[in-house]
């Protein structure tokens, strides 16, 4: 089981906003604030495996539907779309914007489930590597597994030994969706990448 240790600083009113910095959409250059500040430690001894595959309800149809106006109308034409970090319903965490960027930049049309307003980072400390959780059309699946592998090994040379998490949810040409979710070892991701082009055997 992973174990963790969350320390919220509430000394003061002002530490409620103790660490504040910026992140830049480069979509629109507007500036959003994280106001959360949570410091996270996790012991790779204390580290077991997650692995797990799984049917969804989510669908990209369904996010689009209960998105504010403005958020739905860029979300229209994506094939990916990144979802808030596991646990919660509105933190992203910190490095998601490069992520984006780098899908992009590659040939995939993603965008994050938030305005520039309601964007917000939940900033951990390690060096652990948080992904976060996807939501992706079958079509571009074989195209984006290979661009995040090559964010994971040559964009952020993730190290065999190093812990990442990430949540990949697949939704078919039905609209139905399948989840592959991985905790551990990068040396052991393969496993979920082939869980995920499995899908498509299944389409």
């Amino acid at each position: 089981m992973i174990n963790y240790w969350f320390r919220l600083w509430l000394s003061s009113k002002s530490d409620l906003c103790l660490k504040i910095t910026q992140s830049i959409n480069t979509k629109t250059l507007a500036v959003s604030y994280k106001f959360y500040y949570w410091e996270i430690e996790m012991s790779a001894m204390d580290i077991e495996e997650i692995f797990i595959v799984e049917d969804s309800e989510v669908s990209l149809k369904k996010l689009i539907n209960d998105a504010p106006a403005e958020l739905a109308a860029f979300l229209k034409d994506k094939s990916v779309v990144i979802l808030p970090s596991h646990g919660h319903d509105d933190l992203y965490y910190t490095g998601t914007l490069d992520t984006l960027d780098f899908l992009n930049e590659n040939g995939i049309n993603a965008e994050i489930y938030a305005t520039d307003d309601d964007y917000k980072e939940l900033e951990l400390r390690g060096a652990d590597i948080w992904l976060g959780t996807f939501i992706i059309q079958i079509i571009v699946l074989p195209i984006f597994v290979n661009v995040v592998s090559s964010y994971i090994y040559d964009k952020i040379k993730a190290k065999s030994d190093d812990n990442i998490s990430l949540k990949l949810m697949v939704e078919n040409k039905d609209g139905k969706t399948s989840a592959v979710e991985f905790r551990g070892k990068v040396e052991n991701l393969e496993k979920a990448i082939d869980a995920a082009k499995g899908f498509c055997n299944e389409d």
